[in-house]
């Protein structure tokens, strides 16, 4: 493994991280727009579109390589992490 290919995974893994942490809050965010009563159309709107977000996003690493899809799922599941942390009520 070269000091490239090392740099490649760790800025893959920090685009997946922040498409994760976005996926997860705006999950959060549909989750609060249902308990708020919004109209049934929005929220499956929002949900509908960072679906298809994620989707192109791994997509387009797809065509790029192994390396970059490996790293920004790795990024995007500790954007997860971070984001349920973050959500999480506290006492």
């Amino acid at each position: 493994m070269t000091l490239d290919s090392i740099e490649s995974f760790f800025s893959y893994a920090a685009l997946g991280l922040i498409v994760g942490f976005g996926y997860y809050l705006a999950q959060a965010m549909n989750a609060s727009l249902v308990a708020k009563g919004a109209p049934r159309r929005a929220v499956m709107v929002i949900d509908g579109m960072r679906i298809v977000a994620a989707i192109i996003f791994f997509a387009w690493l797809a065509n790029i390589g192994v390396l970059p899809v490996a790293a920004a799922f790795a990024g995007f599941l500790c954007g997860r992490m971070i984001a349920f942390q973050l959500m999480e009520p506290r006492d």
